[in-house]
């Protein structure tokens, strides 16, 4: 299957590995960009960690660049890649 990220633009996919979002467990994230060096992801979670870390009011919504160097797993849901392929072929019409 050729799998393409940018498909899955504003959808929620499950991400292993970022360290800022905790290396060793899985985390629910959306998909708001794909750059050939990474992803980018919005997430309450990474966002309250910033704020706590550096003592700073957490920004919402925020958008955190990950390097592909980090992920070590991206799962999308059958429904979303389903989904998205829909959009594709209505997008072709």
């Amino acid at each position: 299957m050729d799998m393409q990220l940018a498909k899955l633009l504003r959808r929620k996919v499950v991400v292993l590995g970022p360290k800022l979002l905790d290396g060793d467990a899985l985390h629910t994230v959306t998909l708001v960009g794909v750059d050939a060096a990474g992803i980018w992801i919005e997430s309450d979670e990474a966002a309250e960690w910033i704020a706590q870390r550096f003592h700073v009011k957490p920004a919402t919504p925020s958008a955190f660049f990950i390097p592909y160097t980090q992920i070590t797993t991206i799962i999308a849901s059958e429904e979303a890649l389903a989904e998205a392929a829909v959009e594709v072929r209505e997008d072709a019409a």
